[in-house]
């Protein structure tokens, strides 16, 4: 196969999930793009070189310091859905019925990494200087522990509970109805939706 088809499939077969015989489809398929689609394509890519900007606050992507959910007003700012990835946001966002902001995490809690990396602190720092705002009691904050409901997901659920129980802010858990040992990524919205509506 021609060397720069076969560059481009070395690469892909890098992204998680993508194996040989798709990387080829894929370097394929993006063979038969006209030019200036390819172009875009590159200038994407190249744009990507300085690393992703994260949102300050809760670290989604974002475009600016704040990401889209954080700087929006109409959006509870005392109420956050912690999640493990940035993907689980958008399966979050997908049920259309979340109003609160998010806080990623960067991962669950294992035997391997314990909380290496975690943004568990970052968490309770924000969850203190919400509190501090004027006419703001920790009664009002709610933390939704949004991880997903396998092993990892509920230790860490348990940790963050543990953790956030002294600050007397409000913690629940997303309700029953998610399969045990999946992720809140690949969760359909239906389910998530309602885990999200009786929330406990």
């Amino acid at each position: 196969m021609n060397s720069k088809i076969n560059k481009i499939i070395e690469y892909l077969t890098k992204l998680q999930g993508i194996g040989p015989r798709q990387a080829t489809r894929l370097a394929l398929d993006l063979a038969s793009w006209n030019k200036m689609d390819l172009k875009d394509f590159g200038d994407a890519l190249r744009d990507m070189r300085n690393g992703p900007i994260f949102c300050r606050q809760c670290f989604n992507f974002a475009e600016n310091e704040l990401c889209s959910v954080c700087s929006n007003p109409k959006r509870d700012k005392f109420k956050i859905a912690v999640v493990e990835k940035i993907t689980d946001i958008n399966a979050v966002e997908q049920t259309g019925i979340y109003d609160g902001v998010y806080h990623v995490l960067g991962g669950a809690i294992s035997p391997s990494n314990g909380q290496n990396g975690l943004k568990i602190s970052e968490l309770i720092k924000r969850v203190h200087m919400l509190s501090n705002e004027p006419g703001i009691t920790s009664d009002n904050i709610e933390i939704i522990a949004a991880t997903s409901p396998n092993t990892y997901g509920e230790t860490t659920a348990i940790y963050l509970t543990e953790k956030l129980k002294p600050l007397g802010v409000r913690v629940t858990r997303l309700a029953q109805g998610l399969s045990a040992g999946s992720s809140i990524e690949y969760s359909d919205e239906v389910t998530l939706s309602h885990a999200l509506k009786h929330r406990r």
